[in-house]
């Protein structure tokens, strides 16, 4: 037991000697908890986008539309047609609600008005709130207009060019961008600080072998192991749950590569920056669990307060799972993800060449 306390005391002492390990250990757990206590102050309550087209253009049509209006959590959007089925294929509305021509005629007639909704199922997060917000407040409508809900007959379409997800299609390339992030920065990067820490770095220098290929074996196995990661996950998603697969087989290659790359740019900064191993992996750590809660990889950013929607879209992490989910599940091109593309390369390219600067070989 006596060995046992000394050992103990032994790396307490270790871990408190060393400044970084008691600011990932304890301060910045706190910095965290206090930014997030302001940001959820502050937090608003979810609003659905819904474009309203009033085929009818009477008054009690009018009524329903103003009805929409007065629900607090619906902002309610009024256009043609046309422009409104083309802002919901673009995922700019979450729902779509047209009004039948002869509405009112057929209410005042005693017989059921006609509604169609059309619900963006590409958010699967909210594609069931969206379609049973709209159907309530309806069935509400239909009771004040004529005592009984029947008044409105609720017709779902299925808008053919908006496509249909399950929750598994949003889940997998979340799950392996989260994959991949934690590969870079708490992978074959904090080797490199165990390496360092051991004296190998130094001894690696002075050998034959030339640096370049060094490193650059390493990151090539850890490409490659990357996608054998994306290749296990998504095969087992397809088999296991139904995964419907939309995109470009060499596309989510490209992305899982450029994300592999860009994290693992990180992960060398973190490992130039700490002295030691367990100090690089306490910072992997404290860096990577607030970003995979906090860029939106496992649900839509749809749903968070404002201040939290702007740090997921600082994240790196969302824009490799949003970029992941537009080849894997929308059947996106890379031209049309050139965003996630851009920040997720100068993302990777900034914090290369930090590593670069900083990097110490002992």
């Amino acid at each position: 037991m006596s060995r046992f306390f000394k050992v103990f005391l032994y790396n307490m002492k270790m871990t408190l000697r060393q400044r970084e390990a008691v600011f990932w250990l304890i301060l910045f757990p706190i910095l965290l908890m206090t930014i997030l206590g302001f940001i959820f102050r502050s937090t608003g309550e979810i609003r659905l986008r819904v474009g309203v087209v009033d085929l009818d253009g009477s008054g009690i049509s009018r009524s329903v539309v103003e009805a929409f209006r007065g629900v607090e959590a619906i902002e309610v959007y009024e256009g043609s047609e046309e422009e409104e089925r083309k802002a919901l294929k673009e995922g700019d509305r979450n729902g779509l609600l047209i009004i039948s021509p002869g509405f009112e005629s057929a209410v005042s007639s005693g017989k059921a008005g006609e509604v169609t909704i059309i619900v963006n199922r590409s958010e699967v997060t909210i594609a069931q709130v969206t379609s049973s917000t709209l159907r309530g407040v309806l069935e509400k409508m239909g009771q004040m207009i004529s005592g009984v809900p029947a008044a409105i007959a609720v017709r779902e379409e299925e808008e053919k060019e908006v496509k249909d997800f399950e929750y598994i299609d949003f889940m997998v390339p979340g799950i392996l961008a989260m994959v991949i992030m934690f590969g870079g920065i708490s992978g074959y990067s904090l080797e490199i600080a165990t390496y360092r820490e051991k004296g190998i770095l130094r001894r690696i220098k002075v050998s034959p072998v030339p640096i370049s290929s060094f490193l650059v074996g390493g990151v090539a196995s850890v490409l490659v192991f990357s996608l054998l990661q994306a290749v296990v996950l998504i095969a087992f998603g397809v088999l296991a749950f139904g995964m419907k697969l939309r995109g470009n087989y060499l596309h989510m290659a490209g992305f899982v590569l450029l994300g592999s790359l860009s994290f693992l740019a990180l992960g060398f900064l973190i490992a130039s920056l700490t002295r030691n191993s367990r100090s690089a992996g306490l910072a992997a750590q404290a860096i990577g669990q607030p970003m995979l809660f906090l860029s939106g990889i496992f649900f839509s950013v749809d749903w968070v307060p404002i201040p939290l929607k702007v740090i997921a879209r600082c994240l790196p992490l969302f824009y490799l799972g949003e970029g992941l989910r537009g080849v894997m599940i929308q059947g996106s091109t890379l031209a049309d993800l050139w965003v996630d593309l851009a920040v997720l390369a100068g993302v990777g390219a900034a914090a290369f060449a930090a590593a670069v600067k900083f990097f110490r070989w002992e």
